[in-house]
Formats: structure tokens, sequence, C-alpha cells
């Protein structure tokens, strides 16, 4: 009988994703694991079942992985269950996402820590409670808004609610979701621009943009842009939402207020959106994508090759 161990094939970095529009990303993310000497595979649903048997059996073994394709497959969160069983250490752990991903979750605990946030009302279910008191949203100027507690890319939200009834309605098509009911925020507008912004924490570098809520349009922030944009302000509160969600990639929105104040308005994104830009109007600067991705692989290959920590002028990025 043959007694001789089947060899395990190290990977250095997995990447799980079924999302047609993250082609671009994953690619890149493959070509900078490459240049940076590290192993990479990608998990898709084409090769996930085999992909499967390989790890159960001990032929293929991961040490880090991310995972941008259980929201919308639980085939792919078994996997997960089973690489953690494995011993593979996650970006964004599941226990970590699925706990920050709820906004009602982790509300309280940023309001805790001192975050400017929308005055907000948390709703139960619809299911579990269909009714409401409506004095309870008086305190909200209209128009408010209405927000599943879960989700992303603005699905089930309303952003120009004026009455009850806009959130009864909005709570019926979702009936098992808590729902956030939020002081609207209008952001001031500095050289033209509305002073919102999508500001990424990647691996503890923080990555910040102009984000137009209204038109969805991307912008870097430069250097110049700091004698109006505290970008101190806005790495200060991105690295309070990690401490608190644990999450080592996310996006949050931000916008400033009149008052001079940065109020957090959406707390946790994950997935990212990496569409490129150069490709779709709503998407992400090239030149972010590519430091998202730099930070991700530098981040992997420092568990490997450890190197002196990052000084303070690396808290943040510029292109």
């Amino acid at each position: 009988m043959d007694t001789t161990a089947r060899r395990s094939t190290e990977i250095h970095f997995g990447l799980a994703w079924n999302w047609q529009f993250d082609q671009d990303f994953v690619n890149q993310i493959d070509r900078s694991c490459l240049n940076s000497g590290l192993s990479c595979y990608l998990v898709g649903n084409h090769n996930l079942q085999q992909t499967f048997l390989e790890v159960q059996n001990g032929e293929r073994h991961f040490t880090w992985f991310l995972d941008r394709a259980s929201d919308e497959d639980e085939r792919f969160l078994k996997f997960n269950q089973l690489l953690q069983s494995k011993g593979a250490k996650f970006l964004n752990s599941q226990h970590n996402y699925r706990r920050s991903i709820d906004k009602a979750n982790i509300h309280g605990e940023l309001l805790a820590r001192g975050l400017q946030l929308p005055l907000t009302i948390i709703l139960p279910p619809y299911e579990s409670e269909p009714n409401f008191d409506a004095r309870l949203i008086e305190p909200l100027a209209s128009p408010f808004v209405v927000k599943p507690a879960k989700g992303g890319g603005g699905f089930g939200v309303v952003v120009g609610a004026t009455r009850p009834d806009d959130v009864m309605q909005t709570r019926a098509k979702f009936r098992n979701q808590r729902f956030l009911i939020q002081q609207r925020v209008v952001p001031q507008i500095l050289n033209g621009r509305r002073a919102w912004f999508r500001v990424y924490h990647v691996c503890g570098s923080i990555i910040p943009c102009w984000w137009d809520d209204t038109t969805h349009r991307y912008a870097v922030v430069t250097p110049s842009d700091r004698a109006h944009v505290n970008v101190d302000e806005l790495s200060r509160i991105i690295r309070i939402i990690a401490d608190v969600s644990k999450l080592d990639f996310f996006s949050t929105e931000i916008a400033l207020e009149h008052d001079g104040r940065y109020f957090v308005v959406d707390y946790v994104n994950d997935p990212c959106d990496m569409r490129p830009q150069s490709k779709y109007f709503d998407g992400v600067p090239d030149t972010i994508v590519a430091m998202i991705v730099s930070c991700i692989t530098g981040h992997i290959k420092k568990q490997f090759a450890p190197t002196a920590q990052p000084t303070d002028e690396d808290a943040y990025l510029w292109p």
C-alpha cells in the first residue's frame, strides 16, 4: 500500500469573486502578486467545486484569502468556512464582515466613540413589527433618508422621503431588514465640488476620494486639496471605524456639513466597487484602484517578509 503523503500546493493569497465587473480588479491583483513574488489563486464559479475538493483533501492550502463572492452566493460562504478550518487567514473575516455590514449593529458603537452621525431612528424588521409610531420621525427634518441596515450601492435607499408612508412602503419591500431613518446631510460646496468623500481603509492605509453623492462620480484628492479638506480628520474617522468593525478593506462615506463638522453618512461598504473609471463613468479612478491593489499585495508580502513599520507620512497615500 502506498503510504506516501500527498503534497499540498501552498498559495500565498487567494481571492474569490463572482461579479463580472470585478475582472479588471482581480487581474490586477493577480499581476501584482506575481510581480511581488507571491503565489495567487483566483476562485470563481468555474473552479469553486474543484478548489473546494482540493482544499478539503489537503491538496491546496491558502495562507491568506479575500472573499468578494459569498455576499451573493452561499457556496462561497461554505468554502470560506472550510478555509478557516484549514487555518487560512482572511482579509475581512466573515464574523467581522457579517457584524459590521449591518449598520444598525455598529451605529451605537460609532456614536460612543464620538463620531458625528446623522440623527438616526432604527426601526425593527417589518415582518416582526409592521407598524411604528410616526411620531418617532418628527425630529427629522424633511426630506429625510430611509435605508436598509444591510446592503450597498444605494439598493433600497430612499433619499427624499417626506412622509411616514414612505417609511412604511420601503420597509414592506424588505420585510426582514431593520431600517435606519436618518436626517439628510447636505454637504458644503468647496471650489465647486460637493464636499462628500469616499474614504478607503486598505490594510492600515487610508485613501481619500471625492465622491459626488448626486452623480456618483469620483475624483482624486490631491495634496493641494489639503488647503480646504481636513485629510487628517478623514483619516482619524475611518481609523475609528476600522477599529470598531475590525475590517481590513472597506470604504466609508463622509460629508462635510455647513457647520464644519465631518459626518459619517455610510459606515461600512464591503465589498468595495472596484470598477475602473477608464471604463465606467461612475468607476473608481484607475490610480486609486492601483493604489488599493498595491496596499493589499504589500500587506500580504509583509506577512512573509516583514519590513519596518510605516511612518506617519505613510498614514494616507496620494496618487
